[in-house]
């Protein structure tokens, strides 16, 4: 199997990745996915360091992930059921680090 590099951008920052000839599209697809929680995360939160802008938006797409099959169900009749999904995630999310912060 062949190999490919894709260059990401995550919050400016450039990431070399390795990936499957072929699947680059959908490397860059899915980075374009968390640079969108990145930035709302930024848009909530401020620069609070790369690491623990990464760490969020991983617990927002694990959580995503780990509600998936009602949200899956819920997007097939719409978008906006996902995205109260995310906002709900997102807010757990920012609860939790506005406790961590004060700690």
């Amino acid at each position: 199997m062949s190999q490919s590099v894709v260059t990401i951008r995550l919050n400016g920052t450039p990431y070399q990745i390795g990936c499957g000839a072929g699947e680059e599209a959908h490397i860059e697809t899915l980075a374009a996915e968390i640079e969108e929680v990145l930035q709302s995360l930024v848009g909530s939160v401020g620069q609070i360091g790369e690491a623990r802008l990464l760490a969020m938006a991983a617990l927002i797409l694990a959580d995503r992930a780990h509600d998936g099959g009602a949200d899956m169900k819920a997007a097939a009749n719409g978008e906006d059921a996902a995205a109260a999904a995310l906002e709900q995630a997102a807010e757990r999310i920012l609860t939790l680090a506005s406790k961590l912060s004060s700690n």
